[in-house]
C-alpha cells in the first residue's frame, strides 16, 4: 500500500473506533463491543507503525535528493546561492579540516563568523565555526521529530544570549469592574514575580566519526551529523525543560517541575484513575482550557497505561486520531509525549495540564561546531562538538499544573 492509502486506512480505522465509542454513548460497553474495540485498536497500532516506517524511508529519499542537488551545483559555482556556497565550504571543513580549505572557502566561513560576532556569538579562530543556515535548518527539522513540550511551547528566537528579565504573574482572580456614568474607577494592582529567561549553553558531547566515513563522498556527512546533533541536543533540552532546577553550577533553567504547582494528588502512589486525570484538567481555569495550546503532557509509559484505561461505563479514555484536524485525545483533550517527564511514583509530578503557550522556550539563533582532529588521531577518527544556547520560563503560574503521585 502507498503512504496515502495507509494514511486513509488509519483515518478510516480511527473514524470507526470513534463511531463505536459514540454508539455506546453513556452506557457500558458489551463484551462484543469491547472485543471489536480491541481488534480495531490492534490494527490501528499496526498501520500507524507502518506509516512511521514509510515516512522514515521518504525522509531518507529526500536526503539523497538534496545531497545530489548540491553535487550538481558544485560544477557551476557562479550559479550557486550564498547559502549553497556556505554549505559547500562547511561540508569541506567538516570532511577535511581548516588546513585543506581554499582561500575562497576560508573567506566564506570567516564571513559567517563575522555575522555571528556582530551578535556576540562568533567563534572565530578558537577552533569552531558558526554553522550555515542550511545545516541549522536540518538540525531544527530533525528536532521537531522529538515533539514533546517544546513542540507546543511558545518559542522565542533571539540573535544573542543576553539574559532577559521576564515578568511572571497569576491573573486568574483579577476581574474588571462595572462603572456608572462619571464614576471613578478603582485600582487593581497586579502582583508580578520575576523570572530570568537566560541562555544556558548546551553541548552535544563529542561525536566521533571515522575518517573513512568522512572521506567517502557518497555519504551525506551534513545530514548524518545534523541527525546526531539534533538527537543529543533535543534530548538534553527536553530534560532541562522539565527537570531543570533553576540552580546548580552551571545554573540550570527553571523547568516545569519547579515552576508548576500541584493541581491534583493521586490516592495511590503507584496508580492513577480517570477521575484524578479529570481532576487535574478541572484544576485549570476554563479560560486556559479553551486555549489553542491546551494539552496534557506525560511520558510514553503513562500513555500506555491510559490507553488501557476505561471509565465507569467501560468506555476507553483514549480515542484515536482521524486526521491532523482531529488528533488522538484523552478525555477529549489533546496530549503530547515527553520522555523527560517522570513515570508514576510517590511524590512524582508525572502529568501536566495547561496552556503551554504560557511556557516560553528561548532559542539563541546561532550554533557553533568544533572539529577535533588530534584528540582521536590514534583511533583514526575525528571528533565533532556542537554548542547551542536556550532557556525557559513559565510566565503565567496558573496556566499549567501538575498531577502528583501520593507522597510516601
Amino acid at each position: 500500500m502507498t503512504l496515502k492509502e495507509l494514511q486513509q486506512k488509519l483515518a478510516t480505522l480511527g473514524s470507526e473506533m470513534r463511531s463505536l465509542h459514540d454508539t455506546v454513548g453513556e452506557g457500558a460497553m458489551t463484551g462484543e463491543q469491547r472485543s471489536k474495540w480491541n481488534e480495531m485498536k490492534t490494527e490501528y497500532d499496526q498501520v500507524r507503525d507502518q506509516i512511521k516506517r514509510e515516512e522514515e524511508l521518504r525522509s531518507l529519499d529526500q536526503d539523497f535528493v538534496d545531497k545530489n542537488k548540491d553535487k550538481i551545483n558544485q560544477g557551476n559555482p557562479e550559479q550557486r546561492s550564498q547559502d549553497e556556497q556556505r554549505s559547500a565550504a562547511f561540508d569541506h571543513f567538516m570532511r577535511h579540516g581548516l588546513g585543506e580549505l581554499s582561500a575562497e572557502e576560508r573567506q566564506v566561513l570567516r564571513a559567517m563568523n563575522e555575522e555571528s560576532r556582530a551578535n556576540g556569538a562568533g567563534q572565530g579562530d578558537k577552533g569552531g565555526y558558526t554553522v550555515p543556515t542550511s545545516f541549522l535548518a536540518r538540525i531544527i527539522e530533525a528536532q521537531k521529530a522529538y515533539g514533546g513540550i517544546a513542540s507546543v511551547a511558545h518559542l522565542l528566537t533571539t540573535d544573542n544570549g543576553q539574559a532577559i528579565d521576564w515578568a511572571t504573574s497569576d491573573g486568574t482572580e483579577e476581574i474588571g469592574e462595572l462603572l456608572g456614568e462619571n464614576q471613578e474607577t478603582g485600582e487593581g494592582d497586579v502582583e508580578f514575580g520575576t523570572g530570568t529567561l537566560g541562555a544556558h549553553k548546551l553541548s552535544s558531547k563529542i561525536i566521533r566519526v571515522s575518517n573513512e566515513l568522512l572521506q567517502d563522498s557518497g555519504v551525506d556527512i551534513e545530514a548524518f551529523l545534523a541527525r546526531r546533533i539534533a538527537s543529543r541536543l533535543e534530548r538534553g533540552k527536553a530534560f532541562y525543560l522539565v527537570k531543570g532546577t533553576g540552580a546548580g553550577n552551571p545554573v540550570q533553567p527553571a523547568g516545569l517541575e519547579v515552576s508548576t504547582v500541584v493541581g491534583k494528588v493521586t490516592a495511590n502512589a503507584a496508580a492513577v484513575t480517570w477521575q484524578e486525570i479529570n481532576g487535574l484538567i478541572h484544576s485549570i481555569d476554563p479560560a486556559y482550557r479553551s486555549a489553542p495550546q491546551f494539552r496534557l503532557a506525560f511520558n510514553d509509559n503513562t500513555l500506555q497505561l491510559i490507553e488501557e484505561m476505561v471509565d465507569a461505563q467501560n468506555r476507553p479514555l483514549w480515542l484515536p486520531g482521524i486526521d491532523a484536524d482531529r488528533p488522538a485525545t484523552i478525555l477529549k483533550n489533546r496530549y503530547v509525549i515527553d520522555q523527560a517527564i517522570s513515570s508514576i511514583g510517590a511524590g512524582k509530578k508525572f502529568m501536566y495540564a495547561g496552556d503551554f503557550d504560557q511556557f516560553v522556550v528561548r532559542q539563541v539563533r546561532y550554533m557553533a561546531l568544533k572539529r577535533l582532529v588530534e584528540k582521536y588521531a590514534e583511533f583514526d577518527q575525528t571528533g565533532f562538538l556542537a554548542f547551542t544556547r536556550f532557556g525557559c520560563v513559565l510566565q503565567d503560574l496558573a496556566a499549567i499544573k501538575a498531577l502528583q503521585g501520593k507522597p510516601a
